[in-house]
């Protein structure tokens, strides 16, 4: 939520800079222009920092590490096909299925190893690419994959923001999700008490802001697990490096995300039995 407050806040400063300087340049020329070339000149000039700081923007992200894109070569278990919008982990399981949403401006082979471990336990899962790699911009992403493939059971979980907007397609979507898994994330809106819930983040997390995550336990549906990784991170869930502002955890990325493994199979194989 805090990538929209920023994104807000950074175009009202520079369309007011904007203006500013061009009201500035206006009083220095001896014949003035008239005021709606000023106001033109003022947009215009905002747009184009806009561009230019959006572009930066969102070219600076966290990039896969190498262990997690080895995972596209591994002919081992479950297997890895790239789809249209993303991959498709196939493993053993054919009842249940996780749609996952990357965490903001993180690559999306980050969450390859991870997707790879709960397919190999059972549970098929959908890796999606996101725009701009912000989840935000394509809240339904979900739509084309359980339109298009056939599982008994629907999962749709993600990371950090991507969790967040997980949880508002699931709130959209009761009809068709039987649980949500999120990870150093919480919801913003009510989800339906026909849903379940897991909850999973890390100790040591530094990212996740303890006090909205608290404060929307409201928005928890009655059915829902909390699990707390002893020495987790909020980068522990990918293999994406260190994070700005997060804890340093004390134990490895693949240690929390085994953790991470056996909770969702746990709660896959509950909606089975």
């Amino acid at each position: 939520m805090k990538y929209i407050f920023i994104s807000i806040a950074a175009i009202a400063i520079v369309f007011g800079l904007s203006f500013l300087i061009t009201g500035l340049i206006r009083k220095k020329l001896k014949k003035k222009p008239p005021m709606l070339l000023h106001v033109l000149i003022g947009i215009g000039a905002g747009l184009a920092v806009f561009c230019i700081a959006a572009f930066i923007f969102i070219n600076i992200h966290y990039s896969a590490q190498e262990e997690a894109l080895t995972v596209l070569s591994d002919p081992s278990g479950a297997s890895v096909t790239e789809i249209g919008g993303g991959y498709l982990l196939d493993g053993p399981g054919e009842d249940t299925a996780l749609v996952f949403y990357p965490g903001a401006k993180v690559d999306t082979q980050a969450y390859l190893p991870l997707m790879k471990q709960i397919a190999d336990n059972g549970v098929d899962c959908f890796l999606l690419d996101m725009p701009m790699r912000m989840a935000i911009f394509d809240k339904n992403a979900a739509d084309k994959i359980v339109n298009s493939y056939h599982y008994n059971h629907w999962i749709i979980g993600g990371h950090s923001m991507g969790g967040m907007i997980a949880a508002g397609y699931a709130s959209d979507h009761a009809d068709t999700v039987d649980a949500v898994v999120l990870l150093a994330a919480y919801p913003t809106q009510k989800m339906d008490d026909s849903i379940r819930l897991l909850s999973i983040y890390g100790a040591e997390d530094g990212v996740l802001d303890r006090d909205a995550y608290e404060d929307a336990k409201k928005y928890f549906p009655l059915d829902y697990t909390e699990k707390i990784i002893d020495g987790g991170n909020h980068a522990g869930f990918g293999n994406y490096g260190d994070q700005s502002g997060d804890g340093e955890a004390s134990i490895t990325a693949k240690e929390q995300q085994t953790q991470t493994t056996f909770a969702i199979i746990e709660l896959a194989t509950s909606m089975i039995s």
